[in-house]
């Protein structure tokens, strides 16, 4: 399990790659400052003098480490400056420089302080606003579509929470007004920072099913009351994806073949079935269990299906097709599946 603890990025923050940046910058001055300042003083070096090797030229090295002990104030003294010319440039040109050194290894130190504080503040806020929330591993195009699919269905961005490795996919996370992660989705540290044992829904869809397992495994052993959707890179490893937690498996490779050979067939159809799928357009699939005080009873006596579409019906362990609901009486905790017309 990776080691570094993952980076929380949202919208209203400061992203990290911009305090990596005020940071590379600070250094890169301090470097070229120090070198300035050696090749100033290197053109008076017959102005310094060394006490500890007296009457002997100075080298470069000597005037380099003359310079930084000076910038940064360390002072030793076996180096000093004896020429009027050399005593000015400490006085009008070396001081204000070691002010200004001093100034950048303050502020960078505060920086990274401020940093790992405002990061610590941001996951206790997190952790304490999330609750039964969506946790989606893996933001490429199907994960971006998953999130926008949960926004659509109503779903408050701030209860979803996105973990990745890729910096650009956090950043479109963090745009969107979602927390995002960066970090291993397979880490205990990373899914513990997601609030993991509040959640109630884990999308996962990464780059390979063996990384999909091992997040459905770990998942489960931190929250096995969640439930797990994955997405399978390969139909076969389907069952597999099943065994290590996973509540739902899509094989997403194989529904979207389906979906290309189907428009080869028939141009519109392909239409009709993206729209059922996605949430707000004209037809919408839905579920609805059945209430113990509806024991007994058909579907076609709910009266709260008989506008909708029956597709099929969860029972008893079996999915059973519209054409065989007629004469099958209802059990509590059956799931209806049905097709609304959007109004």
């Amino acid at each position: 399990m990776p080691a570094h603890p993952p980076q929380l990025k949202v919208s209203l923050a400061r992203r990290p790659t911009q305090h990596m940046r005020g940071l590379l910058f600070r250094l890169l001055l301090a470097v070229g400052l120090i070198l300035l300042t050696t090749l100033v003083m290197w053109l008076e070096r017959d102005g310094l003098q060394d006490n500890a090797r007296p009457g002997q030229p100075l080298g470069l090295l000597a005037v380099l480490y003359y310079t930084v002990v000076t910038l940064t104030t360390v002072g030793y003294g076996d180096i000093i400056p004896v020429s009027d010319l050399a005593r000015w440039l400490n006085i009008v040109f070396v001081a204000p420089l070691r002010i200004i050194i001093l100034v950048l290894f303050i502020g960078t130190a505060y920086e990274l302080i401020f940093i790992r504080f405002q990061e610590a503040f941001r996951m206790k806020r997190l952790h304490a606003q999330l609750h039964h929330h969506t946790i989606v591993c893996g933001y490429g195009v199907k994960g971006r579509a998953s999130v926008e699919e949960l926004l659509s269905y109503g779903i408050d961005a701030n209860q979803i929470v996105v973990i990745d490795m890729n910096p650009e996919s956090i950043d479109a996370a963090a745009e969107r007004g979602i927390a995002a992660l960066r970090g291993d989705a397979t880490s205990e540290a990373t899914l513990h920072a997601a609030a993991i044992e509040k959640a109630a829904h884990v999308i996962v869809d990464v780059d390979t099913d063996d990384t999909t397992v091992l997040i459905c495994l770990t998942v489960k052993h931190l929250n096995p009351a969640v439930q797990v959707v994955a997405a399978a890179r390969e139909a076969e490893n389907v069952p597999l994806i099943y065994n290590s937690g996973a509540d739902a498996v899509v094989a997403s490779a194989v529904a979207s073949g389906r979906m290309l050979a189907l428009a080869t067939r028939q141009h519109f159809a392909p239409r009709f079935v993206e729209d059922i799928i996605t949430f707000g357009r004209g037809m919408d699939i839905g579920e609805r269990a059945v209430r113990p005080e509806e024991d007994g009873l058909y579907a076609g006596d709910l009266p709260d299906l008989r506008d909708k579409l029956l597709l099929g019906m969860y029972h008893d362990g079996r999915s059973y097709a519209f054409d065989q609901l007629a004469g099958l009486p209802l059990r509590s905790g059956d799931i209806i599946v049905y097709l609304a017309v959007k109004s």
